[in-house]
């Protein structure tokens, strides 16, 4: 059952918000059938020190939709099994079975390049066609090859308005009192809300809840710099994560091949601690 956000307490949305996943899971099956124009993308939403960075606003200008792919789940390893981590493990496994909705309803995949065992798994497990992003203009020929679709310039300057919206709202959000927990399930989860008009309309209730005198606990904790936790790929394992900084953490995405704070169990970068799913 969907939750009505506008009605709803800051704890309900915080609760409820992984659900965000499984209800796109109707929405991308329907956009599939409809219009088959899901993109399926692997990169994090901490992207702030990675290069280069997905461009989702030219896939919002081509009328495609970017999906997140990568698995958050350990129950699917009973059904299958792949060597890698536990995030490529879980992605794998729901690849290979047509178990996740997001993954069979995009028609190809576009990997950020932050990980070549991430490359090296969609191209083994998978006949769809797979981009490793590099620029704007690359992955506009290709989108168009796959989908023939027609960019618009018109659309693209749309989502990229509503993408510095969507980053302003997000930086609220971190300079808030929000657990780094909350703060990163907030991040990650909204982006299964497709429509972006709607993304920002509930990250800003999230914002109006935080800024109220009535959200009882979350307003009596002095507002803190948060401290930067370095951590590879922490969509999986963000709502395990413990750093030694404490609760009040921003969960940064590292580039690829330096170490980092935490990473997810199997992970081919150092880390000081693993966290499996």
């Amino acid at each position: 059952m969907e939750l009505d956000f506008k009605h709803a307490s800051l704890q309900e949305i915080l609760n409820y918000t992984p659900d965000l996943r499984r209800e796109a899971y109707v929405d991308a099956t329907l956009r599939m059938q409809a219009d088959d124009n899901i993109v399926g993308v692997f990169g994090s939403a901490y992207s702030e020190v990675q290069s280069p960075v997905i461009d989702e606003a030219l896939i919002y200008g081509c009328g495609l939709v970017p999906v997140p792919i990568v698995g958050v789940d350990a129950f699917i390893f009973k059904y299958g099994d792949y060597p890698a981590c536990d995030a490529i493990k879980s992605t794998m496994v729901y690849l290979t079975t047509q178990k996740c909705p997001l993954l069979y309803s995009s028609k190809m995949y576009v990997l950020d390049g932050c990980c070549p065992a991430v490359e090296i798994a969609f191209r083994q497990c998978t006949q769809k066609p797979v981009h490793i992003y590099n620029d704007a203009t690359t992955l506009k020929a290709m989108l168009q090859q796959v989908y023939g679709c027609e960019y618009s310039a018109a659309r693209y300057q749309e989502a990229k308005s509503a993408f510095l919206i969507l980053s302003s709202l997000l930086q609220r959000l971190e300079q808030s009192t929000l657990s780094g927990n909350a703060f990163g399930v907030l991040a990650f989860y909204s982006r299964f809300i497709f429509k972006l008009e709607e993304r920002i309309a509930f990250l800003t209730r999230v914002c109006e809840l935080l800024s109220s005198a009535a959200i009882g606990e979350h307003s009596s904790h002095p507002v803190e710099k948060r401290v930067s936790v370095s951590i590879h790929c922490p969509d999986g394992i963000i709502q395990k994560i413990k750093p030694a900084s404490g609760t009040y953490f921003k969960p940064v995405w590292v580039q690829a091949g330096r170490s980092a704070d935490i990473a997810c169990a199997g992970c081919i970068y150092p880390a000081a601690e693993y966290v499996g799913y």
